[in-house]
């Protein structure tokens, strides 16, 4: 049987922002973590094969300031299966429920429901990230319209996408294995789409629009690709965003604004804003 190392970071208090410890995690080929706030801890997975990472990992989570690094064996079985008690459906917004593939489910008439198995990408429905970037989705509506997903993850804004009855959907991501899951959510669901590896828009062909883009990427990177953005949203379309802490939200929506973009409405759950901005 195969063995996974569990890399578990101890922090002193739990930060107001963990993707900056999601980075050194993804750094070091680990893509998605499981987070404790109390007390506050993240832990990362190393897959079969490549432990050799797992030492700069602990030695950069330290750096960055851990307090402590534990590692622990745990059986591929194990690991496969123990994360799925987490992740339960839920409902988001007043039409989306987020299902796991692997659940029996029986839908309310009016009910779009988005059949999910994440793998190892980032977006389950259970972060207020996802939810806050759903509910707006569903406000904007997405019928007849061309969708790009930047920063795509599991798939699961696409997908709801083409539930509201996009037109076309494109997707791009960093990481491969998003790329893979987002295309495997798509067809899970009966939706039509192209999924692309690389950064921000670059993959996407150079002279393609969109009515909707949707980004639910850290601050950081909305601020860098926000003049992207404004040269490939459509005049009246949309850009909707999350991933977005309180105290970052100014800096992202006066860069918005200064590439073009007119705040319609935000959300905000915790610490975490998300937001619609018209072009």
């Amino acid at each position: 049987m195969s063995v996974w190392i569990e890399v578990k970071a101890h922090l002193a208090a739990a930060p107001l922002d963990w993707s900056a410890w999601d980075e050194i995690f993804a750094d070091h080929g680990v893509n998605g973590t499981v987070q404790t706030d109390e007390p506050p801890t993240l832990s990362g997975y190393i897959a079969p094969g490549s432990e050799h990472l797992k030492e700069n990992l602990k030695t950069k989570l330290l750096e960055f300031g851990a307090q402590e690094v534990t590692e622990s064996e745990v059986p591929e079985v194990d690991w496969a299966e123990a994360w799925k008690q987490f992740f339960v459906p839920r409902r988001v917004g007043k039409r989306f429920m987020v299902v796991p593939s692997w659940t029996e489910f029986e839908p309310e008439p009016g009910d779009l429901v988005i059949t999910l198995d994440p793998g190892q990408a980032f977006g389950t429905g259970d972060h207020p990230t996802s939810r806050g970037c759903l509910e707006l989705l569903e406000r904007e509506g997405a019928e007849g319209k061309d969708i790009a997903d930047i920063g795509c993850g599991s798939g699961i804004l696409s997908v709801g996408a083409g539930l509201l009855g996009a037109k076309s959907i494109v997707g791009v991501d960093t990481e491969q294995v998003s790329v893979a899951s987002s295309q495997e959510n798509l067809e899970r669901n009966g939706i039509s789409g192209t999924i692309y590896h690389g950064a921000g828009f670059e993959p996407l062909p150079a002279d393609d629009s969109y009515d909707l883009v949707l980004s639910n990427i850290i601050s950081a990177a909305l601020i860098g690709i926000a003049h992207d953005a404004a040269k490939r949203v459509r005049l009246g379309g949309a850009w909707i965003i999350s991933g977005i802490i309180e105290s970052n939200w100014p800096d992202v929506l006066d860069k918005a604004t200064r590439c073009g973009f007119t705040l319609v409405d935000s959300i905000q759950e915790g610490d975490w804003v998300a937001a619609r901005l018209r072009k």
